[in-house]
């Protein structure tokens, strides 16, 4: 069956906002499946190393709001006080290497395996050995890596997400407080921001969104498509999934409590990796 839209995400592996979106990203390509062309894009958030002293909030406001975040969404997030901000360019560009080498699906599974080590794992993002395990943990060698990180094609093809990041469409530029401002270039888009193309119709849900403000979109551009009813069970779900999960995204996309998530998990013999406050699980 043909896809009856594009679904445009835009994100970066290094923000955290991006890392617990997983669960409403998830949800959608559980609800959508076949019927939806979901396709990824880097915003890049720096191209380059920055310092605290040059920006208007601190290391320790940076930790406040991952508390914060962890405790209200459940994601497994290693909170740590960073002692610099991250540039994320060369992981968005071997995100974009492992696209045009083995299309979206391979590229969604090295963008998971970098959250993981930066979110979960508290590794630097804009660290070289971070990257390395990252793609080790996909099964993409170190070569293979270095050579994305330094291949005009995929420079070009990052350079593209990058303006397509900072033109958003008006029915995004219609909620600016959703959106960032970049420098004299106007606004960009803000992860996860995302936009459904259907023909002739668009919606778009701008910025870190609930689920609900997703249903509203695709229900707007897509009144037609028909909606899969959450999985029966958490082993359903884990048997469908490209890779574990944390509980908190179980439990969104059974639409169950957190508290009922992980006792499913537990019941179904499923095996859990733990990471910081939670971790991934995985049936055996």
């Amino acid at each position: 069956m043909a896809a009856a839209a594009t679904v445009t995400i835009f994100t970066d592996p290094g923000c955290p906002f991006g890392f617990n979106a997983q669960r409403q990203d998830l949800q959608l390509r559980w609800a959508y499946g076949d019927g939806v062309d979901v396709r990824v894009r880097q915003i890049v958030l720096r191209t380059e190393r920055g310092e605290f002293a040059d920006l208007p909030f601190t290391a320790e406001m940076l930790v406040a709001n991952g508390e914060r975040m962890r405790d209200e969404y459940g994601m497994p997030m290693a909170v740590r006080e960073p002692t610099h901000l991250a540039a994320t360019r060369s992981a968005c560009a071997a995100i974009v290497g492992a696209r045009l080498s083995g299309g979206e699906a391979a590229a969604d599974r090295l963008l998971r395996a970098i959250r993981v080590r930066v979110h979960s794992a508290g590794e630097a993002i804009d660290e070289p050995a971070t990257l390395r395990a990252a793609a080790a943990d996909v099964g993409i060698a170190a070569e293979q890596l270095e050579a994305w990180l330094t291949d005009e094609a995929v420079a070009a093809a990052l350079l593209e997400d990058m303006e397509a990041s900072r033109a958003p469409v008006p029915e995004a530029l219609a909620l600016p407080h959703k959106l960032a401002r970049d420098g004299e270039r106007g606004w960009r888009y803000t992860a996860s921001s995302t936009v459904v193309d259907a023909g002739e119709r668009r919606t778009a849900a701008p910025g870190f969104q609930p689920w609900a403000a997703y249903e509203v979109a695709f229900a707007g551009a897509l009144p037609e498509l028909p909606r899969r009813a959450a999985p029966e069970s958490a082993a359903e779900l884990l048997s469908w999934a490209p890779y574990p999960l944390a509980t908190a995204e179980v439990a969104a996309v059974r639409d169950i409590s957190i508290e009922a998530a992980r006792e499913e998990l537990e019941q179904a013999g499923a095996t859990l990796a733990p990471y910081a406050n939670d971790g991934y699980w995985s049936l055996a």
